[in-house]
């Protein structure tokens, strides 16, 4: 089924492949490039050096020491309040892929939220919703992430059963309002 989403500014947002990880990894590389450049200093977090040798080595190093991954949210789950009953305006998704490997690899990861909506409303047949514009950073160490996951709902992926390009096929719904999180920009 087809569906428009639309920018702060009303235009019309064209979408590439949702579901081609290959295009998003290597845009997630350019994208941790800007986060750095923008937020680098004030947050004290730089690439990862291990990323040369390793891709899948987590994305930044964070006050020196402190292995950190970055986790970019664009577009917002649009149906998170129906279906989860979490505002879409402060709902952001978390791999149980990357939980279950920070668990067993990086207990002590610090994960950051950059949350930029480039889509404020989405319209699909007989459902139109519109979140708040948000755009900033959230940290939160893993520990505590853990703490959430034990009872954040599961989502499933219709368009990713039976996926075979690498894709999450489910993702935990979480709000960044929760206490745990720390809002840093």
């Amino acid at each position: 089924m087809s569906y428009t989403q639309f920018d702060k500014d009303g235009n019309i947002i064209s979408h590439k492949d949702l579901q081609d990880k290959k295009v998003w990894c290597k845009d997630g590389e350019k994208i941790e490039e800007v986060f750095v450049k923008k937020y680098g200093e004030p947050l004290k977090v730089i690439i990862n050096p291990e990323k040369v040798l390793n891709p899948y080595a987590p994305d930044l190093v964070w006050k020196e020491n402190t292995q950190a991954d970055l986790k970019t949210q664009n577009t917002p789950f649009f149906k998170a309040g129906e279906l989860y009953n979490i505002d879409p305006s402060y709902a952001v998704v978390f791999n149980r892929k990357d939980a279950v490997r920070y668990y067993k690899k990086y207990p002590d990861i610090q994960i950051f939220f950059w949350v930029e909506w480039h889509s404020i409303r989405f319209e699909m047949a007989n459902f139109k919703k519109s979140v708040e514009y948000i755009n900033g950073v959230w940290s939160i160490p893993f520990s505590s992430l853990v703490e959430i996951l034990k009872s954040a709902p599961l989502h499933s992926y219709q368009q990713r059963v039976g996926d075979k390009k690498g894709n999450a096929r489910d993702s935990f719904v979480l709000d960044i309002r929760n206490e745990l999180f720390t809002q840093v920009i």
